[in-house]
């Protein structure tokens, strides 16, 4: 058996697409990508010949059959590798089936509202959220410098007349007066504007204390809000993304050995190399039907963003709007 799946990986092709690692009753084990699909294969079969049973090849210890699909872009394999994943759910898969774990900034639905850490399920009744992140770590000290800069209101219940929190100066004291809560509610639409876009006064904010620490000669402090400052902007970066990305028009021109062009509509793919794609149908199932869901949209985006940034200056993207207009552009 095994060298029957030897001599089917020997057969592959040596071009960009996906592949399904399957088990003697056809069930689908892993699904990988791969640039070169020959020579990713070719190390599973190593494993498999070598009988290596460390975490990254246990997979292979079942395999008896394998196909692919080639796809001649490096973007569609990544895309069709994503949906195959979340259609099929292997077993040996791990990271691509984790969008329920994403983390979110969001205000909690009270009088005074608290700034809190939620889950994608938890996403639907809170409607101004920020994210998503895939690091929980990541969203909290995200969250500690945005309390940090508007002194929001962290404690679970209300006391009046102020808490040491608010003595400590890490919180406005909302609850204090009437007008304090008052203060505090423009105080919340204003950090809300800075999660939306780039804020001035809070990159200044994050470079004051950049500075003040590095005076004091607390470098370990100074390089964390160096880095916060760079997660800041990324976070606002991604996060026009895609909103983008959900709302437009996304054109890509994918350029190195294998050209092609994508067009996206509100998340779908509906041109590939200037021809209409009215369903990418593989194993007869639409790899658009998927979009429907707002965390398989999330993680489409993600794909896509993460690709473009891996390879920056040798792709083209520009966002259209409905009417066609071209909104902005990157490269």
């Amino acid at each position: 058996m095994c060298t029957n799946l030897l001599a089917q990986i020997d057969r592959s092709p040596q071009t960009p697409g996906v592949y399904l690692l399957k088990d003697r009753e056809g069930g689908i084990l892993y699904v990988g990508k791969s640039i070169n699909l020959r020579k990713r294969l070719q190390q599973h079969g190593a494993a498999l010949k070598a009988e290596w049973m460390d975490r990254d090849h246990r997979r292979v210890r079942h395999v008896v059959d394998v196909t692919w699909q080639e796809t001649h872009s490096e973007l569609y394999a990544l895309l069709l590798e994503d949906y195959l994943i979340k259609k099929h759910w292997p077993m040996a898969n791990v990271r691509q089936k984790d969008y329920l774990e994403y983390t979110y900034l969001a205000f909690s639905a009270e009088p005074l509202p608290r700034f809190v850490l939620i889950d994608a399920r938890q996403r639907a009744e809170n409607p101004h959220s920020f994210g998503p992140f895939r690091d929980r770590y990541h969203a909290q000290d995200m969250l500690e410098l945005v309390q940090e800069r508007f002194r929001l209101r962290t404690c679970p219940a209300i006391r009046e007349g102020g808490c040491l929190q608010w003595e400590i100066h890490r919180c406005s004291g909302p609850c204090r007066s009437q007008k304090a809560g008052e203060r505090y509610r423009r105080t919340i639409v204003r950090a809300a504007e800075s999660l939306r876009s780039l804020d001035p006064f809070f990159l200044r904010f994050i470079e004051n204390r950049m500075k003040v620490h590095a005076q004091h000669k607390d470098f370990e402090t100074a390089a964390h809000y160096h880095v916060m400052l760079l997660r800041y902007q990324g976070l606002i970066h991604r996060n026009n993304f895609f909103t983008m990305f959900r709302k437009h028009g996304l054109f890509i021109q994918e350029s190195g050995r294998w050209p092609n062009t994508f067009l996206f509509l509100e998340g779908r793919l509906v041109q590939r190399n200037g021809e209409r794609v009215d369903g990418m149908l593989v194993e007869g199932v639409d790899f658009n039907e998927t979009c429907a869901n707002e965390w398989t949209l999330v993680d489409r985006a993600e794909v896509i963003y993460r690709w473009l940034h891996s390879r920056p200056g040798e792709n083209a993207m520009a966002f259209i709007d409905r009417r066609g207009c071209r909104d902005s552009s990157y490269s």
